[in-house]
């Protein structure tokens, strides 16, 4: 279990999650922190500082693993900073403007904005949303 904030975040790996995770640790040396597996993608959120290093020159670890696992593979470095985590999951989307609110009922909301790209947006937001409520205890991602 990792402490956040006061709260703890508890990762469940299932089988397939730790042979997969074993699989990307062995070949690119990076640690995993977590890993999701659904039929066609594999994401891996990585240690702070480490996605260069998983994805290897010119995307060679990913290309490899593609090609191993026969799925799309996925690499978002994580921050312990819910914005710059929200930014890395967007990319390679640029956030022009992001804050954190917390309304009357104590929900935690945070509100991004696009300069451009916004029809790019949505296939990474459900994901955004369920991250940054797993790690960070925030109800929602809006766009504005």
């Amino acid at each position: 279990m990792k402490k956040n904030n006061g709260a703890r975040v508890l990762i469940k790996f299932d089988t397939d999650s730790i042979r997969y995770t074993g699989l990307f640790e062995s070949l690119t040396g990076v640690v995993v922190k977590d890993c999701m597996v659904n039929d066609d993608k594999i994401i891996f959120v990585v240690k702070e500082g480490q996605a260069g290093m998983a994805i290897g020159k010119k995307g060679v670890n990913i290309k490899n693993l593609q090609e191993m696992l026969n799925k799309r593979v996925e690499i978002i470095e994580f921050n312990s900073n819910p914005l710059i985590f929200l930014n890395n999951i967007f990319r390679p989307l640029k956030i022009s403007n992001a804050y954190l609110s917390e309304k009357n009922d104590e929900k935690k909301i945070i509100k991004i904005s696009f300069d451009r790209d916004k029809f790019k947006v949505r296939p990474k937001l459900r994901k955004a949303k369920f991250l940054v409520k797993k790690y960070f205890n925030i109800d929602d991602v809006i766009i504005s």
